[in-house]
C-alpha cells in the first residue's frame, strides 16, 4: 500500500538522496560520516595517549590502560541496546522521507525517543550500582585494574541518558541524508573531549577517573546542542508525545532494530569472552589488545561511516522505488573501499611495529602488539565488506539477513580461539587469528548474498514485486 501511495512535495529537512550524481550524492553522505569517524578515531588514539601515560603521575600505564579496555565493554554493550532504536529509526526515517512523508519521520522520532528512554534507564541503572558484578566477570586478579575499571565504568554510565539520546539524534539526521550536520555535532563534543582528557586526566592528576570524566562531561555537552536545535523552530523532527505517541510504532521500530542491537550485543558478550581469555596473559597483552583494537580503526572506523551513508542512501532510494541506484550506490562505494581496505592490509602489516611504538615503547608491548598488528592485517578489507553490504542490507529494511551472518561468524571466534591457541607457540596468536578468520567469513558471505539478491531482485523487475516490511 505504502509503495503506491503518491509522493508528496519534496521534504525541507532532508537531503534528497533519490536523484541527480550517485557519486555526488554518495559522498555528500558518506564523507562527513568519515570525518566524524576519522574524529572519532583521533579521540580514541588521543585518549589511549594520554591514559597511557599516567606514570608520570606514579601510576602503571599498563594497568590503566587495561582498566579503560574492561569498563569499555559495558559501554559497547549499551551500543547494542542504542542500535535497537537508532538503527530502526533510521532506517525508517531514511525510507519515509525517500517518499517525502514528513508526518511519518514525526512519527517515527517521538515513539523512537520513548524507547530510547526505556533502554537508557536500564543501563544507567546496572552500570551505576552493579558495575562490580560486570567487573568480575573478567576474574582480573590485579585489584588496581579492578578498583579502577569500576570507578571508570560507575562515571561513565552516570552520563548513559547523554550516550543514548545524542545517538537517537544521530540516527535521526542520518537518515534524512544530513550527515554532515550530525558530523559537525560529534566534532564539537569529540574536540572537548580531546582537550578535557589532557587537563583531568594528567593536569589535575585524576588519570582513569579525569578520561570518564572528560568523556561524560563531553557526551553531555552534545545532547546540550541537539536540544537547542530540536526547540528551535525547524527542527529535523518533530517530537509531540500526544500527537504521535503509538506502542504499535515503538514495536515496529523494535522488531526493525533488534537483529542489529542482538548482533551488537552478542558481539559484545564473545569479545568480553575473548576478553577473559586475553586477561589470562597478563596486563601487557591486555593493554595490547586494547591499542591494537584502536589502531585497527582505519578500517572499521572508515567502513562503520559508508555503512550508515550507504544505509541512508539504500532506505531512501528504496522508499522512492529507485532499483538502479540501489544497485548503483552499492557498485560506487566498492569501488571506493576495496582499494582502501587493500592499502589498510598493507599499512598495518608493514608498519605494524612503528604504528604500535606512537602509544608505548615498552619492548615486550610492542613485540606483542608488532604480532596483533600483522596478523590481524589480513581481515581488514573483509572486515569492510562486512560493514558497508551490512549498511546496504540495513537500508533496505532487510537488518535480520547481514545481522543472522555477523551473529554466526562472531560466534566462531570462541571455538576458533581454543582450537587455534593450542596449535601456535605462542598460544595468544591463536586468539588474534580467530578474529581475523571470522572477519574474513562474515565479509565473504555477505558480499555474496548481497549479490545474490540484487541478482534475483534485477530477474523480477526491481522492487515492484518485493512486498515491503515497513508498509505503513
Amino acid at each position: 500500500m505504502g509503495r503506491m501511495r503518491k509522493r508528496t512535495k519534496p521534504m525541507k529537512v532532508k537531503i534528497d538522496l533519490t536523484s541527480g550524481s550517485i557519486l555526488k550524492k554518495i559522498l555528500i553522505v558518506a564523507v562527513p560520516m568519515l570525518l566524524a569517524s576519522l574524529v572519532q578515531m583521533a579521540y580514541s588514539l588521543t585518549d589511549m595517549f594520554w591514559v597511557a601515560r599516567v606514570e608520570r603521575l606514579g601510576q602503571s600505564a599498563e594497568e590503566a590502560v587495561a582498566a579503560i579496555g574492561t569498563a569499555g565493554f559495558y559501554p559497547w554493550f549499551g551500543f547494542g541496546l542504542i542500535a535497537i532504536v537508532k538503527v530502526g529509526v533510521s532506517i525508517k526515517v531514511s525510507q519515509l522521507a525517500g517518499r517525502n512523508d514528513e508526518i511519518g519521520v514525526n512519527r517515527v522520532a517521538t515513539n523512537g525517543f520513548v524507547l530510547m528512554f526505556g533502554l537508557a534507564l536500564l543501563y544507567v541503572i546496572y552500570g551505576v550500582f552493579f558495575n562490580n558484578h560486570f567487573v568480575g566477570i573478567f576474574r582480573i586478579d590485579n585489584a588496581n585494574v579492578v578498583d579502577q575499571s569500576m570507578t571508570y565504568l560507575r562515571i561513565v554510565t552516570t552520563f548513559g541518558f547523554a550516550y543514548f539520546f545524542v545517538n537517537l539524534f544521530n540516527g535521526i539526521y542520518d537518515g534524512l541524508g544530513k550527515t554532515i550536520n550530525t558530523f559537525f555535532i560529534m566534532a564539537c563534543g569529540l574536540g572537548l573531549n580531546m582537550v578535557l582528557d589532557p587537563i583531568l586526566i594528567l593536569g589535575l592528576g585524576m588519570g582513569v577517573t579525569g578520561a570518564a570524566l572528560a568523556t561524560g562531561i563531553s557526551q553531555t555537552v552534545t545532547l546540550l546542542i541537539y536540544v537547542v536545535i530540536y526547540v528551535r523552530k525547524n527542527p529535523p523532527a518533530k517530537l509531540d508525545f500526544k500527537k504521535y505517541i503509538n506502542f504499535e510504532e515503538i514495536k515496529r521500530i523494535f522488531v526493525l532494530g533488534i537483529p542489529v542491537g542482538t548482533q551488537s550485543m552478542l558481539m559484545t558478550i564473545i569479545s568480553i569472552g575473548i576478553g577473559v581469555m586475553v586477561a589470562q596473559y597478563g596486563e601487557v597483552v591486555m593493554s595490547v589488545s586494547r591499542i591494537g583494537s584502536q589502531i585497527e580503526a582505519l578500517s572499521w572506523m572508515v567502513a562503520s561511516g559508508f555503512q550508515v551513508a550507504l544505509a541512508a542512501f539504500v532506505g531512501q532510494n528504496y522508499g522512492a522505488n529507485q532499483f538502479h541506484r540501489v544497485k548503483a550506490g552499492y557498485a560506487t562505494s566498492m569501488m571506493i573501499l576495496i582499494p582502501y581496505g587493500l592499502l589498510i592490509n598493507a599499512l598495518l602489516f608493514f608498519g605494524a611495529r612503528p604504528l604500535f611504538a606512537l602509544f608505548i615503547d615498552n619492548e615486550e608491548t610492542l613485540r606483542h602488539g608488532t604480532n596483533y598488528l600483522k596478523i590481524i592485517s589480513i581481515s581488514q578489507l573483509f572486515m569492510i565488506l562486512d560493514l558497508v553490504t551490512a549498511g546496504a542490507f540495513n537500508g533496505l529494511g532487510k537488518t535480520y539477513i547481514p545481522s543472522s551472518v555477523q551473529i554466526i561468524g562472531n560466534t566462531l571466534r570462541i571455538p576458533l580461539a581454543f582450537i587455534l591457541s593450542a596449535l601456535f607457540v605462542e598460544s595468544v596468536h591463536g586468539i588474534w587469528w580467530a578474529l581475523s578468520i571470522s572477519s574474513l567469513f562474515k565479509g565473504i558471505v555477505l558480499f555474496v548474498l548481497f549479490m545474490m539478491l540484487m541478482k534475483r531482485l534485477t530477474k523480477r523487475g526491481g522492487f515492484n514485486s518485493v512486498e515491503k516490511a515497513h508498509a505503513v
